[in-house]
């Protein structure tokens, strides 16, 4: 997947296209929220348009969607795609749009009484939820990332190996159940009318622990608090941190963290320094992280 145009501008051409198709032509240009393993717009106000980096993903963007309008039936609050048939094809890629959620961000306690709802929920079989893959598009972001060095890209290529390879000796001892996949803070927002999980591509049978290493992950970087990580563990039932693979786990995490945030070399000096420092870290499991959320 190699496109010679900038992805953002490609994608703004989307979503008019998405939008038209939809019935709702933007009266004004879409305001770029951000753009990471997708890009995400801003248009009317009320509308939220996601946009894949290919048409490659328009199985997942669907089963997005599917999901989302599933787990609103199970009163679950969730984000909400517009009515109508999505995802919508255009530009090579797909994309997808969806009510727009104002809020506040909100504290770890409210996304763990959430995790908890979702962890307990049963599907319906024609969803057809994936299995967890941990290194889904690690391969892909380390070789297509924009600014990383040779050196620097083999440094990840082997740490992806080692991780994989170690994977399979640990065992999550929470079972086997529906996760969101990317459970962070940052995909939950404090609304008038209560909380709301959106961010749903990630969503996926797989083991508990994976939704709550994230927040274990934050704390240990001083994004939360001690007491804010308490109460999560506390709405929750669990502390992962206890877990003998939360180690493994949590390098699993650093590394799609890392490569994350390497699709967005050269977009200022401040993310091009904060990869840099990153990588250079994951090289050493005990080296202290001074990491910047971005």
């Amino acid at each position: 997947m190699v496109h010679t145009e900038d992805f953002v501008r490609r994608a703004a051409r989307a979503v008019h296209t998405a939008a038209a198709t939809m019935g709702l032509a933007p009266h004004q240009e879409p305001e770029l929220i951000r753009a990471g393993e997708r890009a995400v717009f801003r248009l009317r106000g009320k509308v939220i348009a996601r946009v894949e980096r290919s048409a490659d993903r328009s199985h997942e963007a669907d089963r997005e969607v599917r999901a989302a309008r599933w787990l609103a039936a199970q009163g679950i609050p969730v984000s909400r795609p517009l009515p109508g048939e999505q995802p919508v094809p255009a530009e090579d890629t797909v994309v997808t749009l969806w009510e727009a959620v104002d809020g506040e961000w909100t504290v770890p306690r409210e996304l763990a009484v959430l995790l908890r709802s979702l962890h307990r929920l049963t599907p319906p079989p024609d969803l057809d939820l994936p299995d967890l893959d941990p290194f889904d598009r690690i391969r892909e972001r380390i070789d297509t990332a924009p600014r990383l060095t040779e050196p620097q890209r083999d440094q990840l290529h082997r740490a992806h190996r080692d991780l994989a390879r170690r994977l399979p000796t640990v065992r999550p001892v929470l079972g086997r159940h529906v996760i969101h996949g990317d459970a962070n803070i940052g995909n939950v927002l404090a609304t008038d009318h209560g909380v709301v999980l959106f961010d749903l591509d990630g969503i996926c049978w797989g083991p508990p622990e994976w939704d709550l290493v994230l927040t274990a992950l934050y704390r240990d970087l001083g994004w939360h608090t001690d007491t804010e990580y308490a109460d999560f563990c506390d709405a929750y039932g669990f502390d992962v941190t206890g877990w003998n693979g939360y180690p493994l786990y949590k390098a699993v995490r650093e590394l799609r963290m890392t490569t994350w945030l390497a699709q967005k070399g050269g977009e200022s000096p401040q993310i091009d320094a904060e990869i840099d420092r990153r990588v250079t870290d994951l090289g050493d499991p005990e080296r202290p992280r001074f990491w910047q959320p971005y």
